[in-house]
């Protein structure tokens, strides 16, 4: 602790901006920025949402929620120019969003209705995109 003070006037956290109150209730399992974009940033939360927000300039805020999932969403990735994310969610679906207006571009469900748990765009090639599954699940 820095000098004569008290434990919770260390950790006051002043000037913190909370971007992720919408999430109150529910985990959020991965956060992450977009591709050379410091200022861009996703989560995905286990309500079954994703939202993305700008941190600069002016306070932060949120862009988009992106709904459509009617389970959590367990991973999601940007595509490497940032105008598509994937989204793989408990309830066996696949989902392509259009990050800039909220707008769900494609939904592909598991044939199996197996949760899927991760997915990622190809690096090289942003229209393959990988998604796995736990085998023993349903939604």
């Amino acid at each position: 602790m820095a000098g004569d003070t008290t434990l919770s006037e260390n950790y006051a956290f002043a000037g913190v901006f909370h971007v992720f109150d919408q999430h109150i209730d529910s985990a959020v399992p991965k956060v992450q920025f977009a591709h050379d974009d410091r200022h861009l940033l996703a989560c995905c939360s286990l309500d079954g949402t994703i939202s993305v927000c700008r941190l600069a300039p002016g306070p932060p805020a949120v862009l988009q929620v992106l709904r459509g999932h009617v389970g959590g969403v367990a991973d999601f990735a940007w595509s490497l120019s940032n105008d598509v994310l994937v989204s793989a969610s408990l309830d066996g679906t696949l989902r392509l969003w259009a990050p800039a207006d909220g707008r769900c571009i494609r939904r592909v469900a598991d044939p199996d209705g197996a949760a899927l748990l991760c997915c990622a765009f190809q690096p090289l090639n942003n229209n393959l995109t990988v998604v796995s599954g736990s085998p023993n699940s349903s939604p």
